[in-house]
């Protein structure tokens, strides 16, 4: 599991339709948007980082989360 913020609002970009994907604006940088996403490997990791490219997104962090089990 990754979080991953991104400059900008995510307004009309059907991310889900992509990725397995939770967004919600931080309140310390109401200009980005913070993405949780969960991605089988490190090429699924490029993946979505070249997605939020393609959507002109700009990625301002990364980094992993501790992985729980989904049930």
């Amino acid at each position: 599991m990754y979080s991953v913020r991104v400059r900008g609002r995510l307004t009309g970009i059907p991310l889900h339709d992509y990725i397995e994907v939770v967004e919600r604006r931080p309140g310390d940088a109401p200009d980005e948007t913070a993405l949780t996403c969960r991605v089988a490997d490190a090429a699924a990791l490029t993946g979505v980082v070249a997605l939020l490219h393609d959507l002109g997104l700009t990625v301002t962090e990364m980094h992993a989360l501790p992985d729980v089990p989904t049930s």
